[in-house]
């Protein structure tokens, strides 16, 4: 591998997949609003990165925040990592398992989970494609040209207070690496990803929540609450 070793490369996937079995894909914090006493691990793409990059830092690598386009709005945060002469994204903030390093100057595809990313390469910009159940879709945009962090920083201060209608605003977000298997709690509906297929789990209304998150996740958030439901 030119200017970056394989086992350099190895070490921040490590650190990825650390992170998303530890730290999930949440918007609890929007949901249950001041029902919280504490504030709870992990959270949306903003949060998790910025854990990874405090995480990254400490172990050594040279990682910088990031900024991504979905649906044609620059409201994603990811990492930027160097690698001896080479540029990579971390998309550690991803509400699915986005577990590789996308390189910069070169495509990549992989599976996990019974899912497939891939990557397409075109100039100044990489794309990101996500297939589940047979069906794919772009899921990111990346500008390797980026922005400096200062501007992503004041963005992600005011993320919530700027008008942005997130696909998560309004609808339970939860999402895990578990043992061999990758869990998405949205909605009411629980997602159950493996190599050996997809198992559903309909109808977790409000008054199933913790229990779900209990059982699937192990994850007892019962007693972060003042009152045992969501907000309506």
């Amino acid at each position: 591998m030119s200017g970056a070793r394989s086992s350099d490369v190895a070490a921040v996937e490590a650190l990825m997949l650390e992170h998303f079995r530890t730290e999930p894909f949440q918007n609890l914090h929007l949901i249950y609003g001041q029902q919280l006493r504490a504030s709870l691990s992990g959270g949306t793409c903003s949060d998790k990165t910025l854990s990874f990059l405090n995480a990254g830092r400490r172990e050594g690598f040279d990682v910088a925040l990031h900024s991504g386009f979905i649906a044609g709005q620059e409201v994603h945060r990811l990492a930027k990592v160097r690698i001896g002469d080479r540029l990579y994204f971390a998309d550690v903030g991803n509400g699915w398992p986005s577990l590789k390093l996308y390189p910069a100057d070169h495509e990549i595809s992989y599976r996990c989970f019974g899912m497939g990313f891939r990557t397409e390469v075109a100039g100044q910009r990489v794309k990101v494609f996500h297939d589940k159940r047979g069906k794919e879709s772009l899921q990111l945009e990346i500008d390797v040209r980026g922005r400096p962090e200062a501007e992503i920083k004041a963005a992600i201060g005011g993320r919530f207070s700027s008008g942005i209608v997130y696909p998560f605003s309004n609808s339970l977000r939860y999402s895990l690496v578990v043992g061999s298997r990758f869990l998405f709690l949205h909605g009411d509906r629980l997602e159950i990803y493996s190599d050996r297929g997809l198992e559903v789990v309909e109808g977790v209304d409000d008054s199933r929540v913790p229990e779900v998150l209990l059982e699937y996740f192990g994850y007892d958030v019962r007693p972060l609450l003042l009152t045992p439901q969501l907000c309506s």
